[in-house]
Order: structure tokens, then sequence, then C-alpha cells
């Protein structure tokens, strides 16, 4: 049997979400896929950003968010989140995203160097990012122990 996944992307959806992919861009180095796709408002319906032709993440205006998806969130105390976990080869590219991305009265674990680098924190968008750089990497560029 043969993988049965062979890519998950990840979409987010925030309020701000043209300046969202501003900075995203430039904390990963990403690049836009195609043109952005925008309301008659202006405001960002949908927009890829990629490396080296793969797509990395996928953004939208929290407005964008369809209202029939969430609607049984709202009384129940229960809200859907995402965590994003993004693995660096090298600590400065991890401290210079951390730098561009998180706003300082926003929770964070600060960077850590433990076995693995790694520093968790919600951006400016209110995104939950977890960055790693770590010590060991197997031959297909995974941190090992993961997903092995």
């Amino acid at each position: 049997m043969g993988n049965f996944i062979s890519k998950i992307c990840s979409h987010i959806y925030v309020e701000g979400a043209l300046e969202a992919v501003k900075l995203y861009k430039e904390a990963f180095g990403l690049e836009d896929r195609g043109t952005p796709w925008l309301d008659d408002d202006g405001v960002l319906v949908y927009q890829e950003l990629g490396r080296n032709g793969e797509l990395f993440i996928s953004v939208s205006e929290n407005k964008h968010l369809f209202a029939e998806f969430i609607k049984d969130y709202t009384d129940g105390g229960v809200r859907p989140t995402m965590l994003f976990i993004v693995y660096f080869e090298n600590e400065d590219d991890l401290r210079r995203a951390f730098g561009l991305l998180y706003k300082e009265e926003n929770p964070c674990t600060g960077v850590k160097p433990e076995e693995d680098i790694i520093c968790a924190f919600i951006d400016t968008f209110g995104v939950y990012w977890h960055f790693q750089v770590p010590k060991d990497w197997n031959a297909s560029f995974v941190p090992r122990g993961f997903a092995e």
C-alpha cells in the first residue's frame, strides 16, 4: 500500500488578509501563485503563496469564511483553531520570520534553544505558529522521530 495522502495544504481566514499576505511572503520567502482574487470592495477572497512552485499556504479575508461553516460554534464555547508547524533549516531564518510575525502583547514561548530550536506564538493576525529548527534531519529533510 502506498501513501494515501500526497499533500496537505493550509488555508487561513484572517482580518487584514492583504497585509497578512505581504508579511507572510517576507517572513517565509514566499511568492504569489497566480493573481489574487479580490471581491468588489477590493478585499481578498483568495490568494495562494508558495515557494519553488509548491503551495505553502493560502489566505482569505475572514469575512469570506462561510457563515454556514461556523454557525454552530457561536453558542457552545467551542471555537475552531489551527496550528501551523514550520520547520526551518537554520536558526537565523527562524528568528527572522519570528521577528516579522510576532506581535509583542500576544502569547509567546520565546525562542528556546533546547534539543531543537523552537518557539510558539500567535501573530498579528491571530494565527498560531510553531517554529522549529531540528538538530537532526533524515535524508528526506524530515526531523527524526516525526512520522517515521
